[in-house]
């Protein structure tokens, strides 16, 4: 798990590297989140490399927005008078972060639906697998059971999230 965490920490310390350096205007975080992306759709990180550590941080999300909170709470003095402003901000990011997050996800279906129909007319993507029977069947077995196993895991983290919100 330690090896996990120090490529999770790795990628995103070069995000932030890579944000001072060239003095981007996009937080190094962000730059770190689309470096794992891309690693994680080209291959060149795999998923198993930091399954273990990516559930971890998930199923304890919420005590990472303790420090934001007492933060908040420290800060009431200043926000006295500024209240309506606060839940206007609030409530307008929150529609807009809900819309691109809802875009964005559209967006990925569609790709990823139209990048496995081309491949499956124009034929490639077959492998040897594919031209036994008997290979293909237990593959395409192992693959269901895989796709099970992560919407089981999608449906617990969304069930915690409820729990914290």
């Amino acid at each position: 798990m330690l090896k996990q965490f120090s490529i999770i920490l790795g990628i995103y310390f070069l995000g932030d590297f890579l944000q001072k350096v060239f003095g981007l205007p996009v937080p190094g975080n962000i730059l770190g989140m689309l470096i794992l992306f891309f690693g994680l759709y080209s291959g060149v990180i795999k998923l198993e490399m930091i399954d273990r550590i990516s559930d971890f941080l998930l199923d304890n999300l919420a005590f990472f927005f303790l420090p934001a909170g007492v933060s908040l709470i420290t800060c009431f003095a200043m926000l006295e008078g500024k209240l309506t402003a606060v839940i206007g901000i609030s409530v307008v990011s929150t529609v807009v972060i809900l819309g691109v997050t809802g875009l964005t996800v559209e967006f990925v279906k569609k790709f990823l639906q139209e990048r496995s129909m081309k491949e499956i007319f124009s034929g490639k993507g077959k492998s040897e697998i594919e031209k036994v029977p008997d290979k293909a069947l237990v593959s395409e077995r192992i693959q269901a059971s895989e796709r099970v196993n992560i919407h089981n895991k999608i449906q617990k983290r969304e069930r915690k999230t409820r729990e914290v919100g």
